[in-house]
């Protein structure tokens, strides 16, 4: 059996992909200027994988009953569907078989997940030298139809603050936890702040279809920017909303989560998702003629 610690990595020189198909089919890391971005679980790394006795790893966060093994992945909404509370072992933990492999992309395919019949495919790919995608799809290869919606979890090093452009008037809705001093909203912008080991998740509505991600570094911020479809009048999400934030109070990392609209699939149909990022200093955002008035004030919202 190969290496389920095994890295295929994606690079256009400034940024780096690293890739893990052997569990779960995650975007591991993104390096920008040789920083990393995304959260790792050292205490996880190079353990042995064995998807009936996952609860048997360790933890510093037993109130949920699943490892915690960091990178960038596609869940399944609703979670209310889970067995045991947990995300489908087979499609969050298990190997990937990988297709069309090259210097700038990567498909990555599950196996069918015996509990839920469904498959995820993932494809990751460079779309310059600062901006990359990622392309979900969830398949129904079940007897009957089955409501579910695609879930991107982003797990993020902190100091964070996450930023968007919210309906006027609309509210930050707590979901768990205690997100006093964490969140704000200023206008229409809907603000979290990540800095410091507090638990919560509150989710949104992401009206313009448009995240900024501020993450400080060693070599100084650098902002992610996520554009996903906007929302349409007739979509509906599993979770009632289309993003979420996680923080952590037991590891140092928070959660960017995104929702596709959620709908009942029928057998042997599909559902898709596209995510377009782009990783850019803060400087060049705002040196840059295309940066609008709407990006800087949100921007010096986050400062």
């Amino acid at each position: 059996m190969s290496d389920p610690w095994n890295i295929h990595s994606l690079s256009s020189g400034t940024l780096e992909l690293h890739c893990l198909p052997g569990i779960g089919g995650r975007l591991w890391d993104v390096q920008f200027d040789g920083q990393s971005l995304f959260f790792q679980n050292t205490d996880l790394i190079d353990s042995a994988v064995d998807l009936d006795a996952l609860s048997d790893l360790p933890t510093r966060s037993p109130q949920f009953g699943f490892p915690l093994w960091g990178g960038e992945k596609t869940w399944i909404a609703p979670d209310s569907d889970w067995p045991n509370g947990a995300p489908y072992p087979v499609l969050d933990s298990g190997p990937y078989e990988t297709s069309d492999p090259g210097p700038d992309r990567l498909r990555m395919t599950s196996s069918v997940c015996p509990s839920s019949n469904l498959q995820i495919e993932r494809e990751i790919f460079l779309t310059s030298e600062t901006s990359f995608s990622i392309h979900h799809r969830v398949t129904n290869l079940g007897a009957s139809d089955r409501y579910t919606g695609n879930w991107s979890v982003l797990m993020l090093n902190r100091p964070t603050t996450i930023g968007l452009e919210s309906n006027p008037g609309g509210d930050i809705i707590p979901v768990f936890g205690d997100a006093s001093g964490m969140t704000r909203q200023t206008g229409a912008f809907h603000l979290f702040d990540c800095k410091k080991p507090q638990e919560f998740k509150s989710g949104t509505h992401n009206t313009t279809g448009r995240v900024f991600i501020r993450l400080e570094t060693p070599s100084g911020s650098v902002t992610l920017i996520c554009t996903t479809p906007r929302p349409a009048d007739k979509d509906s999400f599993a979770h009632g909303h289309e993003f979420e934030v996680f923080n952590s109070v037991n590891y140092d990392y928070c959660e960017a989560e995104w929702h596709s609209p959620a709908r009942m699939l029928a057998p042997k149909e599909s559902l898709t998702y596209h995510q377009n990022f782009d990783v850019r200093r803060e400087a060049d955002i705002l040196s840059d003629p295309k940066t609008t008035l709407i990006d800087l004030e949100l921007l010096s919202c986050m400062s």
